[in-house]
């Protein structure tokens, strides 16, 4: 037997790695266009597939892109980023097809590499291949014995859970999901955190199994969790309705390295019209969340374990967050809308979860007819709408 030593063994490895990606890159471009493009493209075609490739897949030019990414995909002086955009183009593409080993082949030829990598704007890409690229990235990291390393500016969002003793003013399950998008939108907008895309934390969850957020606080599910997603914190809750008009919405913000309970909050308050859903955002992040996220930046940049930013004082921070929300109501046309946008949300949601896209693609629609210039809400529902279009016509 022929024993490699370590130098041997890695370029071997790197060989048979380089090997595969060859073969995943042909792979991809299978579904060799059909007469809705049978030439091979020219010159301006290739320049405007390589400047925008994504683009393609939202004006309905798949059959354009597959044969664009027949001649740039193995071209050397094609750059490495502008081939994951690509490959991200044309995944979305064959599996909003239904050719699932071919958006398999596209997602692992982007991780094939580096499974390290992540989707460009997964927040805009169809809930379908998000599965499939996490689903796909989380087997390699496994693999391979590979982790994110946990950074304490990542924190991952989970579900507000909802539970009625009595029948309220809303849907609690639709209030419950638009309320937990909210909340991640503010924290984006208004926080140096990075959050943890809601699809790909779905996709974690099923792969060790962690079906109860309270689950976060036995190591066994922590750990692993941390090292998939890359964050050192997971933020959750619940809501209850014991009155028509008030609820409770209690929140645990959990240390995945530790398991330690960073906070464990609670708040009551009448939630009946717009206004009061502004102070329950205000009161949430800016009175509970904001304090506790300063001490845990305060820490980590004490202990140098983090090398980003420094960190804003906690009366930035909270400025900050105030003056977010009270321009977010400035914004709004109607108080009542402000409602009816939470609600619609988690009705977007909710169809994105149940699989029902068509449903999901309205309810995004609706919700960017509500607050115009929503750049997510319009990126979700193109791209919904540009699925089921080639999903439909079979292409």
């Amino acid at each position: 037997m022929v024993h490699l030593n370590g130098r041997a063994a890695r370029a071997t490895s790197a060989l048979a790695r380089f090997s595969a990606v060859v073969l995943l890159l042909s792979a991809c471009c299978l579904g060799a266009p059909s007469s809705g493009w049978a030439s091979e493209p020219g010159p301006e075609v290739l320049a405007a597939f390589q400047s925008d490739p994504i683009g393609f897949f939202f004006g309905l030019r798949d059959q354009e892109a597959i044969a664009c990414g027949q001649v740039l995909l193995t071209d050397a002086a094609v750059q490495d980023d502008e081939k994951i955009r690509m490959l991200t183009a044309l995944a979305a593409i064959h599996m909003a097809a239904g050719r699932e080993d071919q958006a398999k082949a596209a997602c692992l030829a982007i991780l094939e590499p580096d499974p390290r990598r992540d989707l460009a704007d997964a927040a805009y890409l169809p809930p379908p291949l998000k599965r499939l690229f996490y689903q796909q990235r989380d087997s390699l990291l496994i693999e391979r014995d590979l982790e994110l390393p946990p950074q304490v500016r990542t924190i991952a969002v989970g579900d507000i859970t909802a539970a009625a003793l009595v029948p309220g003013e809303y849907d609690l399950n639709r209030f419950a999901k638009g309320l937990t998008h909210i909340l991640v939108s503010d924290l984006q907008g208004a926080t140096p955190m990075k959050i943890v895309d809601r699809q790909r934390l779905g996709v974690l969850m099923d792969e060790i199994g962690l079906s109860d957020n309270n689950d976060i606080l036995d190591p066994s599910y922590a750990v692993p969790f941390g090292m998939l997603s890359g964050a050192q914190s997971f933020l959750f809750g619940n809501i209850l309705q014991a009155e028509k008009d008030r609820i409770r919405l209690d929140l645990r913000w959990v240390d995945t390295s530790t398991s330690e309970v960073l906070l464990s909050e609670g708040v009551e308050m009448k939630v009946k019209s717009a206004d009061d859903l502004f102070s329950l955002e205000r009161k949430v992040l800016a009175d509970l969340v904001v304090p506790k996220m300063h001490q845990v930046l305060l820490s980590a940049e004490a202990a140098r374990s983090d090398d980003s930013a420094p960190v804003p004082s906690q009366k930035d921070l909270e400025k900050q967050m105030k003056r977010h929300i009270d321009d977010k109501k400035k914004q709004m046309g109607k108080k009542s809308d402000y409602v009816e946008l939470l609600l619609r949300t988690g009705d977007a949601l909710l169809a994105e979860q149940n699989g029902d896209l068509e449903s999901a693609r309205a309810a995004w629609a609706d919700v960017e007819a509500m607050k115009p210039g929503d750049e997510e809400a319009k990126s979700r529902s193109s791209a919904l709408a540009a699925h089921l279009k080639i999903s439909s016509e079979g292409r």
